[in-house]
Protein backbone atom coordinates (compact mmCIF):
# COMPACT_ATOMS: atom_id res chain seq x y z
CA UNK A 1 0.00 0.00 0.00
CA UNK A 2 1.52 3.23 -0.90
CA UNK A 3 2.04 5.37 1.77
CA UNK A 4 1.29 9.28 1.45
CA UNK A 5 3.85 12.10 1.43
CA UNK A 6 2.79 14.18 4.36
CA UNK A 7 0.78 13.29 7.63
CA UNK A 8 -1.31 16.24 8.55
CA UNK A 9 -2.02 15.93 12.07
CA UNK A 10 -5.03 18.00 13.64
CA UNK A 11 -5.90 17.89 17.29
CA UNK A 12 -9.42 19.34 18.25
CA UNK A 13 -11.36 20.37 20.83
CA UNK A 14 -14.42 22.57 20.72
CA UNK A 15 -13.75 24.08 17.60
CA UNK A 16 -17.01 23.84 15.33
CA UNK A 17 -16.38 27.43 13.72
CA UNK A 18 -13.44 26.73 12.35
CA UNK A 19 -12.56 23.23 11.82
CA UNK A 20 -14.02 23.04 8.00
CA UNK A 21 -11.78 25.69 7.02
CA UNK A 22 -8.95 23.91 8.74
CA UNK A 23 -9.31 20.47 7.19
CA UNK A 24 -10.22 22.26 3.54
CA UNK A 25 -6.96 24.41 3.76
CA UNK A 26 -5.43 20.85 4.21
CA UNK A 27 -6.71 18.99 1.57
CA UNK A 28 -7.25 22.04 -0.59
CA UNK A 29 -3.18 22.44 -1.02
CA UNK A 30 -1.21 22.04 -4.18
CA UNK A 31 0.89 18.60 -2.91
CA UNK A 32 -2.39 16.49 -3.04
CA UNK A 33 -0.31 13.29 -1.36
CA UNK A 34 -1.19 13.71 2.18
CA UNK A 35 -3.49 12.43 5.05
CA UNK A 36 -5.38 14.19 7.38
CA UNK A 37 -5.47 12.85 10.97
CA UNK A 38 -7.93 14.69 13.40
CA UNK A 39 -7.55 13.14 17.01
CA UNK A 40 -10.95 14.76 18.94
CA UNK A 41 -10.28 15.61 22.30
CA UNK A 42 -13.75 15.04 23.59
CA UNK A 43 -15.45 17.83 22.39
CA UNK A 44 -18.64 19.31 23.54
CA UNK A 45 -19.82 20.91 20.73
CA UNK A 46 -20.62 20.22 17.01
CA UNK A 47 -17.12 19.42 16.15
CA UNK A 48 -16.97 15.93 15.69
CA UNK A 49 -20.15 16.20 13.36
CA UNK A 50 -18.78 18.45 11.07
CA UNK A 51 -15.84 16.50 10.42
CA UNK A 52 -17.70 13.66 9.46
CA UNK A 53 -19.62 15.57 7.11
CA UNK A 54 -16.28 16.49 5.20
CA UNK A 55 -16.61 13.73 2.28
CA UNK A 56 -12.84 12.93 1.62
CA UNK A 57 -10.94 9.39 2.28
CA UNK A 58 -7.84 11.18 2.87
CA UNK A 59 -9.54 12.40 6.34
CA UNK A 60 -9.18 9.83 9.68
CA UNK A 61 -11.00 11.01 12.44
CA UNK A 62 -10.36 9.46 16.00
CA UNK A 63 -12.61 10.54 18.85
CA UNK A 64 -10.96 10.64 22.72
CA UNK A 65 -13.31 9.77 25.28
CA UNK A 66 -12.37 11.87 27.73
CA UNK A 67 -10.11 15.32 27.58
CA UNK A 68 -5.98 14.60 27.60
CA UNK A 69 -4.88 18.07 26.23
CA UNK A 70 -3.28 18.64 22.62
CA UNK A 71 -0.20 16.70 23.58
CA UNK A 72 -1.84 13.55 24.30
CA UNK A 73 -3.86 14.12 20.48
CA UNK A 74 -0.53 14.64 18.81
CA UNK A 75 1.76 11.94 20.22
CA UNK A 76 -1.65 9.35 18.90
CA UNK A 77 -2.05 11.06 16.05
CA UNK A 78 2.07 10.76 15.14
CA UNK A 79 1.18 6.70 16.38
CA UNK A 80 -1.25 6.33 13.78
CA UNK A 81 0.91 8.57 11.20
CA UNK A 82 2.29 6.58 7.63
CA UNK A 83 3.73 9.92 5.74
CA UNK A 84 7.13 10.73 5.56
CA UNK A 85 6.51 14.11 6.93
CA UNK A 86 4.22 15.19 9.72
CA UNK A 87 2.44 18.74 9.29
CA UNK A 88 0.82 20.33 12.33
CA UNK A 89 -1.88 22.35 11.82
CA UNK A 90 -4.27 23.18 15.21
CA UNK A 91 -7.90 23.27 14.56
CA UNK A 92 -8.52 26.96 14.56
CA UNK A 93 -5.86 27.74 11.92
CA UNK A 94 -5.41 27.49 8.25
CA UNK A 95 -2.77 27.26 5.32
CA UNK A 96 -1.85 28.89 2.46
CA UNK A 97 -2.38 27.11 -0.56
CA UNK A 98 0.96 26.11 -1.34
CA UNK A 99 2.55 25.87 2.06
CA UNK A 100 3.44 22.30 1.68
CA UNK A 101 5.07 22.21 -1.54
CA UNK A 102 7.22 25.10 -0.85
CA UNK A 103 8.21 23.93 2.58
CA UNK A 104 8.85 19.70 1.31
CA UNK A 105 11.10 21.88 -2.27
CA UNK A 106 13.16 23.57 0.65
CA UNK A 107 13.55 20.63 2.89
CA UNK A 108 14.46 18.27 0.08
CA UNK A 109 17.06 20.82 -1.79
CA UNK A 110 18.76 21.09 1.70
CA UNK A 111 18.20 17.36 3.29
CA UNK A 112 16.87 19.07 6.14
CA UNK A 113 14.56 17.00 9.07
CA UNK A 114 12.45 20.07 9.99
CA UNK A 115 11.23 22.73 7.85
CA UNK A 116 9.84 26.00 9.27
CA UNK A 117 7.86 28.74 8.39
CA UNK A 118 6.51 32.36 9.72
CA UNK A 119 3.38 32.35 11.15
CA UNK A 120 1.27 35.29 10.45
CA UNK A 121 -1.29 35.76 13.37
CA UNK A 122 -5.36 36.70 12.65
CA UNK A 123 -6.74 38.24 15.27
CA UNK A 124 -10.37 37.39 15.45
CA UNK A 125 -12.83 40.03 16.55
CA UNK A 126 -11.24 42.87 15.38
CA UNK A 127 -11.95 45.04 12.66
CA UNK A 128 -8.44 45.12 11.13
CA UNK A 129 -7.33 41.26 12.03
CA UNK A 130 -4.08 41.56 10.22
CA UNK A 131 -1.56 41.30 13.01
CA UNK A 132 2.44 41.17 12.70
CA UNK A 133 3.97 37.78 11.55
CA UNK A 134 5.90 36.18 14.57
CA UNK A 135 9.43 36.17 13.22
CA UNK A 136 8.51 40.02 12.19
CA UNK A 137 7.44 40.78 15.19
CA UNK A 138 10.96 39.47 16.84
CA UNK A 139 12.36 41.73 14.32
CA UNK A 140 15.65 39.93 13.63
CA UNK A 141 16.89 37.91 10.49
CA UNK A 142 17.38 34.21 10.90
CA UNK A 143 20.22 32.33 9.02
CA UNK A 144 17.42 30.36 6.98
CA UNK A 145 19.10 27.32 6.20
CA UNK A 146 20.93 26.75 9.87
CA UNK A 147 18.99 26.89 12.97
CA UNK A 148 20.58 25.58 16.67
CA UNK A 149 19.23 24.72 19.16
CA UNK A 150 20.50 27.63 20.89
CA UNK A 151 18.63 29.69 17.93
CA UNK A 152 15.51 27.58 19.41
CA UNK A 153 15.75 29.42 22.37
CA UNK A 154 17.06 32.63 21.88
CA UNK A 155 14.53 33.10 19.39
CA UNK A 156 11.58 31.69 20.67
CA UNK A 157 10.96 29.48 17.67
CA UNK A 158 8.79 27.06 19.98
CA UNK A 159 5.36 28.67 18.48
CA UNK A 160 6.26 28.31 14.86
CA UNK A 161 4.73 24.76 13.54
CA UNK A 162 7.36 22.99 11.63
CA UNK A 163 7.31 19.98 8.90
CA UNK A 164 8.89 16.38 10.42
CA UNK A 165 10.34 14.14 9.08
CA UNK A 166 8.12 11.09 11.21
CA UNK A 167 11.44 8.87 10.47
CA UNK A 168 13.90 11.13 12.88
CA UNK A 169 11.37 11.32 15.42
CA UNK A 170 10.70 7.40 15.31
CA UNK A 171 14.28 7.04 15.74
CA UNK A 172 15.26 9.29 18.29
CA UNK A 173 12.19 8.25 20.38
CA UNK A 174 11.18 11.91 20.59
CA UNK A 175 7.18 13.09 21.25
CA UNK A 176 5.41 15.16 23.48
CA UNK A 177 5.31 15.23 26.96
CA UNK A 178 1.79 14.83 27.93
CA UNK A 179 2.98 16.34 31.44
CA UNK A 180 3.61 19.57 30.18
CA UNK A 181 0.29 22.12 29.37
CA UNK A 182 1.88 24.88 28.14
CA UNK A 183 5.22 25.38 25.70
CA UNK A 184 5.13 21.66 24.38
CA UNK A 185 5.89 22.52 21.04
CA UNK A 186 9.17 24.45 22.18
CA UNK A 187 10.29 21.44 24.12
CA UNK A 188 9.51 18.82 21.72
CA UNK A 189 11.73 21.43 18.76
CA UNK A 190 14.51 21.70 21.47
CA UNK A 191 15.14 18.25 21.68
CA UNK A 192 14.99 17.49 18.16
CA UNK A 193 17.58 19.71 18.22
CA UNK A 194 19.29 18.76 20.53
CA UNK A 195 19.39 15.19 19.01
CA UNK A 196 21.05 16.14 16.07
CA UNK A 197 18.10 17.20 13.74
CA UNK A 198 18.98 20.04 10.95
CA UNK A 199 15.81 22.65 10.37
CA UNK A 200 15.67 25.45 8.43
CA UNK A 201 13.31 27.91 8.09
CA UNK A 202 11.93 29.57 5.31
CA UNK A 203 10.49 33.16 6.02
CA UNK A 204 7.46 33.55 4.00
CA UNK A 205 4.70 32.94 6.92
CA UNK A 206 2.17 30.85 4.99
CA UNK A 207 0.27 29.62 8.35
CA UNK A 208 -2.55 31.59 9.79
CA UNK A 209 -2.73 31.26 13.66
CA UNK A 210 -6.24 32.14 14.67
CA UNK A 211 -6.15 34.39 18.11
CA UNK A 212 -8.53 36.21 20.18
CA UNK A 213 -7.79 39.66 21.79
CA UNK A 214 -9.78 38.75 25.28
CA UNK A 215 -7.97 35.40 25.57
CA UNK A 216 -4.45 37.64 24.89
CA UNK A 217 -4.86 39.48 27.36
CA UNK A 218 -6.71 37.83 30.56
CA UNK A 219 -4.30 34.70 30.28
CA UNK A 220 -0.98 36.75 29.49
CA UNK A 221 0.17 36.78 32.95
CA UNK A 222 -0.81 33.53 33.29
CA UNK A 223 0.72 32.13 29.97
CA UNK A 224 3.82 33.83 30.87
CA UNK A 225 4.12 32.14 34.24
CA UNK A 226 3.64 28.69 32.72
CA UNK A 227 6.97 29.75 30.74
CA UNK A 228 9.15 31.08 33.44
CA UNK A 229 8.08 27.35 35.26
CA UNK A 230 9.28 25.21 32.26
CA UNK A 231 12.52 26.75 31.50
CA UNK A 232 12.96 26.86 35.25
CA UNK A 233 12.19 22.73 35.30
CA UNK A 234 14.25 22.52 32.05
CA UNK A 235 17.54 24.54 33.23
CA UNK A 236 17.26 22.33 36.79
CA UNK A 237 16.79 18.89 34.40
CA UNK A 238 19.75 20.12 32.56
CA UNK A 239 22.11 21.26 35.17
CA UNK A 240 21.53 18.33 36.98
CA UNK A 241 22.64 16.42 33.69
CA UNK A 242 19.87 14.05 33.85
CA UNK A 243 20.29 12.01 30.51
CA UNK A 244 17.37 9.88 31.12
CA UNK A 245 15.56 13.13 30.46
CA UNK A 246 17.30 14.21 27.06
CA UNK A 247 19.36 11.16 26.22
CA UNK A 248 22.51 14.14 25.12
CA UNK A 249 25.18 15.73 26.20
CA UNK A 250 24.06 19.67 27.13
CA UNK A 251 26.59 22.41 25.96
CA UNK A 252 27.17 25.41 28.41
CA UNK A 253 25.60 27.61 25.22
CA UNK A 254 22.11 25.98 25.64
CA UNK A 255 22.13 26.21 29.40
CA UNK A 256 23.20 30.28 29.20
CA UNK A 257 20.51 30.91 26.41
CA UNK A 258 17.84 29.07 28.91
CA UNK A 259 19.23 31.44 31.42
CA UNK A 260 18.81 34.67 29.19
CA UNK A 261 14.95 33.28 28.32
CA UNK A 262 14.89 33.04 31.92
CA UNK A 263 15.69 36.42 32.69
CA UNK A 264 13.60 37.64 29.49
CA UNK A 265 10.27 35.51 30.67
CA UNK A 266 10.73 37.57 34.36
CA UNK A 267 10.93 41.07 32.89
CA UNK A 268 7.92 40.03 30.59
CA UNK A 269 5.67 38.87 33.71
CA UNK A 270 6.48 42.14 35.39
CA UNK A 271 5.69 43.89 32.74
CA UNK A 272 2.52 42.34 32.95
CA UNK A 273 2.07 43.08 35.99
CA UNK A 274 2.46 47.13 35.62
CA UNK A 275 0.37 46.79 32.56
CA UNK A 276 -2.69 44.78 33.46
CA UNK A 277 -4.32 47.07 35.99
CA UNK A 278 -5.07 49.46 33.38
CA UNK A 279 -6.88 47.40 31.26
CA UNK A 280 -9.02 46.78 33.88
CA UNK A 281 -10.53 49.05 35.86
CA UNK A 282 -9.90 52.74 37.22
CA UNK A 283 -6.84 54.52 35.28
CA UNK A 284 -6.13 56.38 39.08
CA UNK A 285 -5.97 53.17 41.01
CA UNK A 286 -4.10 51.34 38.13
CA UNK A 287 -1.61 54.08 38.12
CA UNK A 288 -1.24 53.60 41.92
CA UNK A 289 -0.83 50.16 41.51
CA UNK A 290 2.03 50.44 39.01
CA UNK A 291 3.62 53.27 41.29
CA UNK A 292 3.48 50.93 44.15
CA UNK A 293 5.21 47.95 41.79
CA UNK A 294 7.94 50.08 40.97
CA UNK A 295 8.60 51.01 44.61
CA UNK A 296 8.50 47.50 45.68
CA UNK A 297 10.50 46.34 42.22
CA UNK A 298 12.96 49.17 40.95
CA UNK A 299 13.78 46.67 38.01
CA UNK A 300 10.15 47.32 36.42
CA UNK A 301 10.98 51.32 36.33
CA UNK A 302 13.82 50.21 33.41
CA UNK A 303 11.62 47.46 31.81
CA UNK A 304 8.64 50.18 31.34
CA UNK A 305 11.59 52.43 29.51
CA UNK A 306 12.52 49.94 27.32
CA UNK A 307 9.20 49.26 26.14
CA UNK A 308 8.08 52.41 25.30
CA UNK A 309 8.99 52.22 21.71
CA UNK A 310 7.35 48.75 21.48
CA UNK A 311 4.05 50.00 23.16
CA UNK A 312 4.48 52.96 20.23
CA UNK A 313 4.89 50.59 17.42
CA UNK A 314 2.12 48.46 18.66
CA UNK A 315 -0.55 50.51 19.38
CA UNK A 316 0.32 53.05 16.23
CA UNK A 317 2.71 51.60 13.67
CA UNK A 318 1.27 48.54 13.34
CA UNK A 319 -2.25 50.12 11.94
CA UNK A 320 -0.18 51.50 9.08
CA UNK A 321 1.36 48.36 7.99
CA UNK A 322 -0.87 45.15 8.32
CA UNK A 323 -3.31 44.51 5.38
CA UNK A 324 -6.94 45.99 5.53
CA UNK A 325 -9.19 42.90 4.26
CA UNK A 326 -9.22 39.29 5.12
CA UNK A 327 -11.08 38.51 1.59
CA UNK A 328 -7.50 39.85 0.08
CA UNK A 329 -5.92 37.56 1.79
CA UNK A 330 -7.26 34.17 1.59
CA UNK A 331 -9.99 34.16 3.46
CA UNK A 332 -12.92 32.28 1.55
CA UNK A 333 -16.14 33.97 2.60
CA UNK A 334 -17.62 30.77 3.41
CA UNK A 335 -15.13 30.68 6.49
CA UNK A 336 -15.15 34.11 7.50
CA UNK A 337 -17.30 34.40 10.71
CA UNK A 338 -18.39 36.78 12.89
CA UNK A 339 -18.95 34.10 15.78
CA UNK A 340 -17.12 34.86 18.85
CA UNK A 341 -15.14 31.85 20.23
CA UNK A 342 -15.83 29.88 23.42
CA UNK A 343 -13.75 31.60 26.53
CA UNK A 344 -14.08 28.21 28.11
CA UNK A 345 -11.56 26.65 25.70
CA UNK A 346 -8.39 25.83 27.83
CA UNK A 347 -6.54 24.80 24.80
CA UNK A 348 -7.26 25.27 20.66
Amino acid sequence: MKHPIVSVIIPTYNVQDYIRQAIHSALDQTLQDLEVIVIDDASTDQTVEIIQSINDSRVHLTISPENHGPSYSRNLAIKRATGEWIALLDGDDWWEKDRLERMLKAAEAHQADIVADDIRNFVEGETNPWNETHLGKLKFELPKWSVSAVDVIQYDLGPLKPLTRRDFLLRKGLHYHEDITYGEDFVLLLECLLHGATMLIIPDPLYIRRAWPNSLTAHRQRSTECLIKLTETLLSKMKAKEQEYLMVEICPEVINALEKRLKKQSDSYLYHQLTEPFKKGNPLQAACQMLGLMLRKPRSVAIMAEKVPDILDYRVLRHLKRPTVGKDLGIPDEYQTDNNPDESREWS
